[in-house]
């Protein structure tokens, strides 16, 4: 007879480990979810335009050169050079307005930067060609800006040197600079100072960025969203985020940039390779307020824990009370527990997430409530088994907004279930209990 307690205890726990396949199943639906709603997001940046990075002004000095004689004395080889100047200050002020676009269920964030760049060069005398080299023509030099997605160009970028507005030609013309556009330098512009301020309009998705190229960098980013995620190689050294949206500021100098040591790595390399500053960017990521697919996958992941602690609570009403239950009524209540992350999942993507969860938990709480009432005779005993489960799931909704301290809320909430465990059963003679069941 002392096997009648142990067998039905391993037959519970075997029901409970078995709920391990429909919450997998579960599982596998919320990355199916997430999957598609990431390939509708990647349709609309197709349609519109993707991630952005702005990268300039720099100073493009183009120059044709005849190679010195070898040593045998064969003619000297003519080659084609390029030289980059970086601005000494450069200065951002961007103003993103964020829309959303639907498709199907699913809104995606599009934003709208319109940027103003201030930049001050100092150029030197030949742009910096060295008297020494044999040049069969004189240097062109231009002003090149880059952009990681031409699409998002839909107004012509306004360009003034020295307040003189010039016409913007489309191409960046560099290997490691694939789209952008241009404006002319005068040949004149060599060996002084020049001033330059743009406006330029750009639209995107997921998230905008900027190359902090000048010796100094001011970037100062607004916009009327209110969940900005900061990216990058640097974080911002002021921010203020509201429910209205967001400011943030960047301050930088070349020493903690590594400029100088990047030109000079581009300029001892093959120049059909990115510079090392394209890597030292600086944004913002539009964030989506809450993404309902992470928060369901990570309360999925809790789902055999809520069914173990269930069938737990309802083993324990089952031996303190000397009742039989059936291994098919803990399946059923299993079963109303597993739905529960479906349903969630599925009313995520149409209410808001805490309403989504509000919904779900009532749902399937009361049919618990009302079943278990039923099971052992008390609707008393099903209010109270109810309002147990109804801890719980709170406590779930508690972690899942608590991601930095779900695994120690998670340890607290198994140890004390535990507790409650041996304090109801520090009593109960298990011996004599299976003995006279």
């Amino acid at each position: 007879m002392r096997a009648n307690v142990l067998l039905k205890a391993l037959i519970v726990g075997g029901a409970a480990a078995a709920f391990i396949v429909p919450l997998t199943m579960i599982w596998g639906v919320v990355k199916d979810r997430s999957r598609y709603r990431d390939k509708v997001t990647a349709e609309v940046a197709t349609s519109t335009a993707q991630s952005q990075t702005l990268v300039g002004p720099l100073v493009v000095v183009r120059y044709r050169e005849r190679l010195p004689a070898g040593g045998k004395g064969e003619a000297g080889q003519v080659r084609d050079g390029v030289e980059v100047l970086l601005p000494d200050s450069l200065s951002i002020r961007s103003t993103v307005r964020v829309e959303t676009r639907q498709r199907g269920i699913y809104r995606v964030p599009v934003f709208r930067a319109a940027n103003g760049l201030s930049a001050r060069f100092r150029l030197p005398p030949r742009f910096g060609i060295s008297s020494e080299r044999q040049l069969l023509e004189e240097p062109r030099a231009e002003v090149v800006f880059g952009v990681s997605d031409p699409r998002g160009i839909h107004a012509v970028p306004v360009v003034r040197l020295d307040g003189a507005t010039q016409e913007a030609r489309p191409g960046a013309g560099l290997g490691w600079l694939e789209h952008g556009f241009s404006v002319p330098l005068p040949a004149d512009a060599a060996g002084r100072r020049v001033a330059l301020d743009a406006n330029i309009e750009v639209m995107g998705t997921d998230r905008l960025l900027f190359s902090p190229i000048g010796a100094i960098t001011d970037v100062e980013l607004s916009s009327d969203w209110p969940d900005p995620g900061f990216v990058g190689a640097f974080l911002p050294d002021e921010r203020t985020v509201t429910a209205r949206g967001f400011q943030a500021r960047w301050q930088l100098s070349r020493f903690a940039t590594g400029i100088d040591d990047a030109m000079a790595r581009i300029r001892d390399t093959n120049r059909s390779e990115a510079p090392g500053f394209l890597d030292t960017d600086l944004g913002v990521r539009f964030v989506q307020p809450v993404d309902v697919y992470q928060q369901s996958e990570r309360a999925v992941k809790y789902g055999i824990l809520f069914v173990f602690l269930t069938f737990v609570a309802f083993f324990l009403f089952e031996v303190l009370r000397r009742m039989a239950v059936h291994p098919i009524q803990y399946v059923l209540c299993g079963a109303a527990l597993a739905l529960f992350f479906l349903l969630l999942v599925s009313l995520s993507e149409h209410l808001p997430f805490a309403a989504a969860y509000l919904v779900s938990t009532g749902a399937c709480v009361g049919l618990v409530a009302f079943y278990v009432g039923h099971v052992l005779r008390s609707m008393r005993l099903g209010l109270a088994f109810g309002g147990l489960l109804g801890v719980l799931y709170g406590f779930l909704y508690v972690i899942l907004q608590s991601e930095d301290y779900a695994l120690l809320l998670g340890a607290l909430l198994l140890f004390v279930a535990l507790a409650i465990v041996m304090i109801m059963t520090r009593r109960v003679d298990w011996y004599r209990l299976s003995e006279g069941g």
